[in-house]
């Protein structure tokens, strides 16, 4: 037998004994899944709905992030929980049938996210950058200054990155 066969045989012994210790110890923080089925271990993979919006900044550029729309009350209840993976320009766009001054909390979160509140103008009145997932034994209510329509879910950093504040504008997409 080649050495080349050889070296094959092996790394698919331990592949295959990686892919067997993960399913059955879930060790490390991968998924194996089947993009070709609709199975619970697709649900973190999204397709791309082609939704998207565009925050105006002043040196004229427009920062483009995609976005789920959630404007149902389970679909908000749910929000990003769960999520391990947020890509850069994606996010959750929340949106309310009216303005609103309710609390935002970070239960089942696993990921840290900015949260940016959007008035019904489409203006930015509020940013809660870096926001941390809950702990075991606390979860605090994040709230915003203003009332607002619209929230924007992104992850932490953004903001800063992409330098947006307050009173920038966006427009959505769909």
């Amino acid at each position: 037998m080649s050495n080349h066969l050889k070296l094959l045989i092996y790394i698919g012994v331990i592949v295959g004994i990686f892919i067997l210790v993960q399913e059955k110890f879930d060790l490390f923080d991968v998924k194996l899944i089947n993009l070709g089925s609709e199975s619970e271990e697709s649900e973190e993979v999204k397709e791309d709905t082609g939704e998207y919006l565009e925050i105006y900044v002043p040196n004229g550029l427009r920062i483009r992030v995609n976005v789920e729309v959630v404007d149902t009350e389970s679909s908000r209840a749910e929000g990003l929980s769960f999520r391990r993976y947020l890509g850069d320009y994606d996010g959750m766009l929340f949106v309310f049938e009216e303005d609103v001054k309710n609390p935002f909390w970070m239960k089942d979160m696993l990921i840290p996210i900015d949260i940016i509140f959007v008035d019904s103008q489409s203006y930015i009145v509020d940013i809660k950058a870096d926001e941390q997932p809950c702990d075991s034994t606390y979860c605090s209510q994040i709230y915003s200054k203003s009332f607002y329509r619209y929230v924007l879910e992104v992850n932490a950093g953004f903001c800063q990155e992409n330098e947006i504040e307050v009173g920038y504008s966006m427009v959505q997409y769909l």
